[in-house]
């Protein structure tokens, strides 16, 4: 499936759950220069976890990856494409809370989105290894619920810089690289967590 983008068509993977709630979750890969998309292996335990909760996911190409128009653009140019899926998602589902989750570059991502979000500012957004020792992220945002997913061997996560940054909820998984090489299973229980119990999801 296409969605129409800042610069062109984007590529999209949906997937409904098989009881879901009124959550779409968008999620966002990783560098697109070191061979990011969307069909990552951590995106794709994010994805089934957040599927078994009930919580719609759709994944997405940026402009320039995979049938994605366009050409990579620092990042930049990444996050209004998370912008155009989040308007897509508003007026699809117009009853449908937005999380937005983004995995190292894509957690980056995510981040600066959330400093210009227009019409909609997600319920949840999630930050899986977002890379603190690479990428120099802002320290403030405008959204009440934000949690990182970090290992604690995880070379690209600056957590001194990561836990001096405002509004964040940290979890750290022990001996996690930033691969999450042999933790998948840790890494889907601390998604789940955030989802907290399906009863909730739907709450204001």
């Amino acid at each position: 499936m296409d969605i129409p983008g800042p610069v062109g068509q984007l590529e999209t993977q949906l997937d409904d759950a098989r009881s879901p709630q009124e959550v779409t979750a968008i999620l966002c890969h990783p560098h697109p220069q070191y061979g990011g998309n969307m069909y990552d292996g951590v995106l794709h335990t994010c994805t089934e976890t957040l599927l078994e909760q009930g919580i719609n996911c759709i994944r997405f190409n940026y402009r320039g990856v995979g049938a994605s128009d366009g050409t990579y653009d620092n990042g930049l140019g990444e996050s209004e494409d998370l912008l155009a899926i989040s308007d897509w998602v508003n007026l699809q589902r117009t009853t449908h809370k937005q999380w937005w989750l983004g995995y190292s570059f894509g957690a980056a991502v995510v981040w600066r989105a959330l400093q210009a979000a227009r019409k909609v500012s997600p319920a949840k957004s999630v930050l899986i290894a977002p890379p603190t020792s690479m990428l120099k992220l802002s320290d403030s945002t405008s959204v009440t619920e934000v949690t990182a997913i970090t290992g604690d061997q995880d070379d690209f996560v600056d957590l001194e810089q990561l836990n001096a940054m405002q509004g964040i909820a940290i979890t750290q998984i022990n001996g996690g690289d930033h691969f999450f090489s042999g933790h998948h299973a840790q890494l889907s229980q601390a998604v789940a967590a955030i989802c907290g119990t399906r009863g909730d999801l739907s709450e204001d």
